[in-house]
């Protein structure tokens, strides 16, 4: 059984593994959003993609050992090294106890934002093979390298720790990160405007909570200090990562339908200008509320909107439909909320609950 709580001792400097996950989330995102499937950090490797089948057995695991460098990777004792540590995660996962499918596969991941140069041994009159691993030429499997390169990195592991039947699952994987964490929130942002274009408003914030979800996971201490894959505190879950960015989404609609109807609400609801220059501010944290459990005011007002539809019979204007159902939900609950903070759940559950497109 392997036994770690790296999660809170390395809380520290993965920055860098962080935003590998949330680059090769964003990269991948539509096909991998088809699956089911989990992130965990500091958990068998510095981080892992799992996938599960229909039934919840794990159909395929791609493990990921991250690394940033100022120079580039060669076939040196250090990174031979690394790969003899690969290996031995290829094993722990074969040897965890979660429930696997008939055809359950993995690969073992060394990804880096530099240049690996692989070669075979230096020899008179024969030619040396040299493999580089680059932007244009970004992952090559241990598998398919030549015959030649293998016999000058496997004698360099350490028979303590080589897996050798594993070395077949093990790739090299370039990521165009740059060094500094200013160079990559730019990149990330960037990757997220490509992916939500104008359906979010705040690019950065949604990297930022994306951030913070891993680093959540990344510092739990592992369940009774044993790394298992069914941990599920070691575990951000495609639902929490979808529910996430379906906040943001939402959250711009709000933000769009408050300023196409933010004067007949105000005017109507006697919002005064300090409150309607918060807008915003107010609508985002209205959708945080509505999904913590101890807001049962806002959770509330969520559930009410939801169910009252019958209110939206009686009109044809959307303002005067959110005017009706605050002053409905006012009547019926004396809520201890200020009102005004009554007016922006109304609409923020109104533009979600009616699948609104602003």
């Amino acid at each position: 059984m392997v036994s770690s709580n790296s999660g809170v001792e390395g809380a520290s400097g993965y920055s860098f593994q962080r935003c590998c996950v949330a680059f090769l989330l964003f990269d991948n995102y539509e096909t991998i959003n088809l699956e089911n499937y989990f992130i965990c950090l500091e958990h068998h490797e510095d981080f892992l993609f799992a996938f599960l089948d229909e039934n919840g057995d794990l159909k395929q695991i791609d493990t990921y050992q991250a690394k940033k460098s100022r120079d580039d990777w060669k076939t040196d004792n250090d990174l031979c090294e690394i790969i003899g540590k690969m290996t031995s995660v290829g094993k722990e996962l074969l040897n965890d106890s979660h429930s696997k499918c008939n055809d359950y596969h993995h690969t073992l991941n060394f990804l880096t934002n530099r240049n690996i140069v692989l070669k075979s041994k230096k020899e008179k009159k024969i030619k040396q093979q040299i493999e580089k691993i680059q932007v244009s030429n970004k992952s090559k499997k241990y598998y398919d390298l030549h015959e030649e390169i293998k016999e000058n990195i496997e004698p360099r592991i350490s028979k303590g720790i080589l897996e050798e039947i594993q070395l077949e699952n093990v790739q090299f994987q370039y990521i165009d990160l740059a060094q500094s964490n200013r160079s990559w929130q730019i990149t990330l942002k960037g990757l997220s405007l490509e992916h939500f274009g104008q359906d979010v408003n705040d690019h950065e914030a949604i990297i930022s909570t994306l951030m913070t979800l891993l680093q959540d996971v990344e510092q739990t201490y592992n369940d009774n200090n044993l790394v298992l894959l069914a941990d599920s505190s070691k575990r951000v879950t495609r639902e929490k990562i979808n529910e996430t960015f379906d906040m943001f989404i939402e959250s711009k609609k709000s933000f769009d339908f408050w300023r196409q109807y933010s004067e007949q609400i105000s005017s109507q609801l006697n919002l005064k200008l300090p409150i309607r220059r918060r807008a915003k501010e107010l609508l985002d944290n209205c959708f945080d509320y509505f999904k913590d459990i101890q807001q049962i005011e806002y959770r509330k007002v969520y559930q009410f909107v939801e169910k009252r539809t019958d209110i939206d019979e009686k009109h044809i204007n959307e303002a005067d439909c959110i005017v009706d159902l605050y002053n409905c939900y006012i009547k019926e609950f004396s809520p201890r909320l200020e009102k005004y903070m009554v007016a922006f759940a109304v609409i923020a559950a109104y533009v979600e609950t009616r699948g609104m497109y602003v």
